[in-house]
């Protein structure tokens, strides 16, 4: 590079060194501050649920039915709130309106434990916490690029588990001490700072070719669908992430349900011991895993997230006792930590440059979500009329098929985005 360039280079303005991956220590911390808080709204409609409806004199398949209208809901709004993010230059917009309508679902849910008003709650939960996530997703793409993509999802998910275990723990005390509804106004309540915490996020810092996954000057026109799923390394993610949903989305669901059953008082404790320990075992190996996701690839990583789903449900299975079950529910956060940094990483790997990197990742999530919506109602009802012992069985099938998948088809994606843009 010669002087002259290098003499040029101090004059460029703070907004496109941002966008050469470089982004202002204010957006950030106010995308840190929005993981945390996204993850506190969302807490309230977890496990808590479960229980609270279990409560309420719901069965285990009504239940399953219920949480299985909100996941059809996210899986058909995947891939056009990956699209509308691609397109879209409002992405903290998008992120503001959905929190507000997952808001106004939990007040629902706290007013009217009824069967019509849950169920018209779960879809404004499933289909804004699609766009949510694929806005986010696209936010933190279009600040640091892909080269440093690994530690921002790592940051990400070190932020949105903290506010998983910190709001469990809260919301466990709340359902045990003041009331079993107090969890749903407490999720609403939390939708305010998340909204406000928007606002430090510069969109200015956002670079929005860059955020769809495009790596060019000018942005081409993005790739057809059907070409980008003649990539094996997609097609096989989507069916194994369908695997993992279908064995993972039921495995706390069945275990709230057991402890509901056999524990009249106090399972809101336990239930809050469930979200706790996992999400901090999460949070501290978030980093750690994202800075190796470059060095060790994201393969071996999935493997052993699958693993760990495998181990869990048969351990779910056996377990004698409450707090048994609370110690087992540890190795999730090995599973979240893994699937959550290393599914994002790899969507990006397999889709950059072709502009739809929102719109691939989605899509690959409502497949996922597709094994989710059918494990919960089918799962659901095999464990009221077989038995519990047999749901857990039934997952841990599931999640062998998905590492078996992964370990023979699924090559290494890592290389692709070491390559200069």
């Amino acid at each position: 590079m010669d002087q002259r360039t290098n003499a040029r280079a101090p004059s460029q303005p703070a907004a496109a060194q941002a966008r050469a991956g470089a982004p202002s220590a204010r957006s950030q911390y106010g995308l840190d501050i929005l993981n945390f808080f996204v993850a506190d709204v969302q807490t309230g409609f977890g496990p808590f649920l479960a229980v609270y409806l279990t409560m309420n004199g719901w069965s285990h398949g009504t239940i399953g039915s219920v949480v299985t209208a909100s996941t059809v809901a996210g899986v058909l709004s995947q891939v056009p709130a990956g699209a509308l993010v691609d397109w879209t230059t409002h992405k903290r917009l998008v992120v503001g309106v959905g929190l507000a309508m997952i808001g106004v679902g939990a007040l629902m849910i706290a007013a009217w434990p009824r069967f019509l008003p849950v169920l018209a709650a779960e879809l404004m939960l499933g289909i804004p916490g699609s766009a949510i996530r694929a806005a986010i997703a696209g936010i933190a793409l279009g600040l640091v690029g892909n080269r440093v993509l690994n530690t921002r999802v790592g940051r990400n998910h070190q932020y949105d588990s903290f506010g998983n275990a910190l709001t469990a723990a809260a919301m466990g005390a709340l359902g045990a001490f003041v009331s079993i509804r107090a969890p749903f106004f407490a999720a609403a309540g939390l939708c305010l700072p998340a909204i406000a915490s928007l606002l430090m996020i510069k969109g200015k810092e956002i670079d929005y070719r860059q955020a769809r996954g495009s790596t060019r000057r000018r942005s081409p026109r993005p790739a057809r669908w059907r070409t980008l799923f003649r990539d094996r390394r997609l097609r096989v993610l989507s069916i194994g992430m369908f695997l993992f949903q279908f064995a993972n989305a039921s495995i706390l669901l069945l275990g709230v349900e057991r402890l509901a059953a056999e524990m009249k008082t106090s399972s809101e404790l336990f239930t809050s011991a469930m979200v706790v320990v996992p999400e901090t075992v999460s949070a501290v190996i978030a980093l750690r895993l994202s800075k190796a996701a470059n060095d060790w690839g994201r393969k071996p990583f999935l493997l052993a997230g699958f693993a760990a789903v495998l181990t869990r449900a048969v351990l779910f299975s056996l377990a004698p006792g409450p707090w048994y079950l609370v110690g087992i529910q540890a190795l999730d956060g090995i599973t979240a930590a893994v699937i959550g940094i290393m599914l994002p990483l790899a969507v990006a790997d397999v889709t950059r440059g072709t502009g739809r990197y929102n719109g691939a990742l989605g899509a690959v999530m409502m497949i996922s979500l597709a094994g989710a919506a059918i494990s919960t109602t089918a799962i659901g009802f095999l464990a009221e009329y077989i038995g519990l012992a047999t749901g857990f069985i039934a997952l841990a099938v599931a999640a062998l098929a998905g590492f078996l998948l992964l370990w023979w088809r699924l090559p290494e994606t890592v290389q692709a985005s070491m390559t200069p843009e």
